[in-house]
């Protein structure tokens, strides 16, 4: 019996010296994630939900809070003057007010040459990292936000806001299928070079739940087809991921794990709204362009 335990170990202590399995460990560290996780939504959840259904003013100035915080973080990840980056994010979203689509379009252009004149004055921050970040807040930060508002605006009120809800709740839908879906069936990677804990399986998952929770409620609240609410829950969830894929490019280019540390269990604010950002444009020119 002694020679079938490993050389050092007598049947007496072989339960005190050898090792325990590993995979409760892995287990904890999921539920620490996931409690970390809950408690921010919870937080976050009511005033988030206030904002929408209160609508107008109140979504520009949650959404002009995100674009601060985002600033922040893309200032700090690529060296760049806060006010420069927070002005090309937020002229997009102050100019959709009043001029809409065009208005993103004009505070985009004007966005740049606002944060050309603040990197005037620090010739150490005119660097190509400084410029990417400038076109970054423009065109990846400030104009999708600015659709956020766009799509209850340009809407009837009670459309308006289940739209902008289904925009903001469905890349968490899909990101929690594509979590619990790789978590438990997860077996082939997506894209390994790009977030290597990404499976196939997991964004069938984000796929299925996104369509299985969008088709009804679009179907039921918005009064539209079946067919066309199923398609948007996969089109919804398809961009989502694409918006978090493109966030982990960007980190990975730059060698961080996370652009920011402001909410328990997600890490910054760009880390939360990486698929908002490509679901929201989705959502409002899919509703404009197709479905009116």
């Amino acid at each position: 019996m002694a020679g079938l335990l490993p050389r050092g170990v007598s049947p007496r202590d072989r339960l005190v010296r050898c090792p325990l399995p590993a995979p409760r460990r892995g287990l904890e560290d999921h539920h620490r994630v996931l409690r970390r996780r809950f408690g921010t939504a919870a937080v976050l959840a009511p005033i988030v939900v206030g904002a929408i259904v209160l609508g107008g003013p109140y979504v520009v100035a949650l959404v002009l809070l995100v674009t601060a915080r985002a600033s922040y973080e893309l200032a700090r990840a690529l060296t760049l003057p806060y006010p420069a980056a927070f002005g090309a994010g937020a002229l997009p979203v102050l100019l959709a007010v009043p001029f809409g689509t065009t208005g993103i379009l004009a505070g985009v252009m004007l966005g740049l040459p606002w944060a050309l004149f603040w990197l005037a004055g620090y010739p150490e921050a005119r660097t190509l990292r400084a410029m990417l970040a400038l076109m970054l807040m423009a065109t990846w930060v400030g104009a999708p936000l600015a659709h956020v508002y766009l799509i209850g605006d340009q809407t009837n009120d009670l459309d308006g806001v289940y739209l902008v809800l289904i925009a903001v709740a469905g890349p968490w839908v899909s990101d929690s299928g594509a979590y619990f879906a790789g978590l438990l069936f997860g077996r082939h990677p997506l894209f390994p070079s790009l977030s290597p804990k990404k499976t196939i399986e997991g964004a069938i998952g984000g796929i299925v739940l996104t369509t299985a929770v969008v088709a009804p409620l679009a179907n039921l609240l918005l009064d539209l087809p079946l067919w066309t609410s199923a398609l948007a829950g996969v089109v919804i969830s398809i961009v989502s991921q694409a918006g978090d894929l493109f966030e982990s490019i960007l980190k990975r280019l730059l060698g961080l794990k996370d652009l920011g540390r402001a909410l328990p269990g997600h890490g910054g604010i760009l880390d939360r709204i990486d698929s908002l950002l490509f679901t929201a444009p989705a959502v409002y020119y899919l509703y404009t362009l197709f479905l009116t």
